[in-house]
C-alpha cells in the first residue's frame, strides 16, 4: 500500500476537491505552480509503511510526517511509484549541491525522507483503497489544526468528517482512524 497525506494549504479543500475531481494531482496538473519539494512539478510524493523497527532508526520519514494524524489517502500497490535515490541530510541542506546534481541528472528522482515514492501526474481516486480521518485531532482555543493555513471550528471539523465519510461511502472507500497509531496493520488485517 501507498500513503498520500495532505498537510499543507487548505487541506479541508484539498480533500474535498480530490474526491470529487477524481484525482490526487501533480502541481503542474493543479495548475498552481507550487514546487512542492522533491517532487518538483510533475510528482506526487508518495510513501510505503516500513514499519517501526526502520522508523526507529530513520526518524525523518514520510509516513509519521505526513500521513500518521492527517488526512491521508491509502493507495493501493499497484500504482507506478518510483523509488527516490535517498540522499542524506547534509547533502539535502546543500541547495547548491542538489541543485547541480539535478542538472546533470535530470532523469533521477531524489528524496531524503526513507519511505518516499513518486508518482508522475496523476493517482486516479479509483485506486484509493481508504482515506484516513485523524478523528482524535485537539481543539486548541476552539479551533482544531489542520495546516499552517487551515483552521476550523469543531463544528467545521465535524461537518467535514461527515462530508469526507459520505463522499468515501459513495464512492465504496474505506475509512481508517489516522490518528490510531495501528491503523496500518488495520488495513493489512483487513487483507488490503
Amino acid at each position: 500500500m501507498y500513503y498520500h497525506g495532505v498537510i499543507n494549504g487548505l487541506v479541508d479543500q484539498k480533500i474535498v476537491g480530490i474526491l470529487t475531481e477524481g484525482e490526487i494531482r501533480s502541481a503542474s496538473r493543479r495548475n498552481d505552480g507550487y514546487n512542492n519539494g522533491f517532487n518538483d512539478m510533475d510528482y506526487i510524493s508518495v510513501c510505503e509503511y516500513l514499519g517501526e523497527d526502520v522508523y526507529e532508526s530513520h526518524p525523518n520519514n514520510a509516513f509519521h510526517t505526513y500521513v500518521t494524524n492527517h488526512f491521508c489517502f491509502i493507495m493501493s500497490d499497484d500504482i507506478e511509484a518510483q523509488e527516490p535515490t535517498l540522499l542524506s541530510r547534509e547533502e539535502t541542506l546543500d541547495r547548491f549541491g542538489l541543485m547541480r546534481r539535478r542538472l546533470q541528472h535530470p532523469e533521477e528522482r531524489f528524496s531524503d525522507l526513507i519511505d518516499e515514492r513518486q508518482v508522475r501526474d496523476a493517482v486516479p481516486v479509483d485506486k484509493v483503497i481508504a482515506i484516513g480521518i485523524p478523528y482524535n485531532l485537539e481543539a486548541k482555543d476552539g479551533f482544531v489544526k489542520l495546516s499552517s493555513f487551515s483552521y476550523l471550528t469543531m463544528e467545521e471539523f465535524a461537518n467535514l468528517v461527515h462530508f469526507v465519510e459520505e463522499l468515501a461511502s459513495s464512492l465504496g472507500i474505506d475509512i481508517v482512524d489516522s490518528s490510531d497509531p495501528g491503523f496500518p496493520r488495520v488495513l493489512q488485517n483487513r487483507g488490503r
